[in-house]
């Protein structure tokens, strides 16, 4: 009888230990999201950050630039944010910091830059896309 017991006792222990684990999520609601929350204008917040990593262009890739679309992507032009034209290493970070005499010399990208009111200086970084397109991360500079 006491074998008997001390089987019960102990499969009631082995069930109660694996159904409790469950309980326990369900008794408390989480309080924020799986994944990270950030700020766009937090401290830690850095303008290149929008851009993830780019692979490297260099002066033959800017020169066979012909004919494709251009979509300009602005960076940090948030008129809002405090400090907006601290934008710090954003050009030099970006992967045309030496590129962007050439990128003057192409008419396709300055037609695109001059139609929204950008020039050269203001590219950050190239990024070949899909279906012969191109975007350019754009960051005015000294904007009022």
């Amino acid at each position: 009888m006491l074998k008997l017991t001390a089987l019960a006792l102990l499969a009631g222990l082995v069930a109660t230990s694996a159904v409790l684990p469950s309980y326990a999520q369900m008794a408390k609601a989480p309080t924020r999201p799986n994944y990270p929350s950030y700020s766009s204008s937090g401290p830690d917040h850095h303008c290149a950050d929008e851009m993830g990593h780019m692979r490297s262009v260099n002066v033959f890739d800017i020169q066979g630039i012909r004919d494709q679309k251009i979509f300009l992507y602005p960076i940090c032009e948030d008129p809002t944010v405090p400090g907006k034209n601290n934008y710090g290493t954003l050009f030099i970070d970006g992967n045309v910091n030496t590129l962007r005499e050439p990128i003057a010399r192409n008419a396709t990208l300055m037609n695109a830059l001059a139609a929204k009111g950008y020039d050269h200086n203001d590219v950050v970084s190239l990024r070949f896309a899909g279906g012969n397109s191109i975007y350019l991360y754009v960051h005015q500079r000294d904007m009022n």
